[in-house]
């Protein structure tokens, strides 16, 4: 689960509530609520442009996870669980990805999470 406490200003104009945003979108949680929260704050051109980036972004994923780009080691790590839950390794596309290990992977540093 994302950790919620870091949602303070991060020197982007309404960066609070964008961050909101996109976690509500992406995260499913209370979507209504955070769109209000952006129109009420920033208005609506940055509501639209916000949804228009939350967008874009889940569809370069889906465009990469249809194309079989292997995860890193930080997803493979962050969803080990999910995807065993869900038989996704038994997918022939999960060859593309190999195992993560587990000892060069620190959670608290998120930069390696990436590498």
């Amino acid at each position: 689960m994302l950790d919620r406490s870091f949602f303070g200003d991060c020197g982007v104009p309404g960066s609070a509530v964008l961050l909101r945003f996109a976690d509500a979108v992406v995260g499913g949680g209370d979507v209504d609520a955070a769109r209000a929260a952006v129109l009420a704050e920033l208005g609506e051109a940055e509501l639209w442009e916000a949804a228009a980036t939350v967008a874009a972004f889940c569809g370069l994923v889906r465009v990469a996870d249809g194309t079989g780009i292997p995860l890193d080691d930080g997803m493979l790590l962050a969803s080990q669980d999910l995807r065993a839950a869900m038989g996704i390794d038994e997918f022939s596309g999960a060859g593309n990805s190999g195992p993560v290990a587990l000892d060069t992977v620190d959670d608290h540093d998120v930069e390696a999470l990436f590498r």
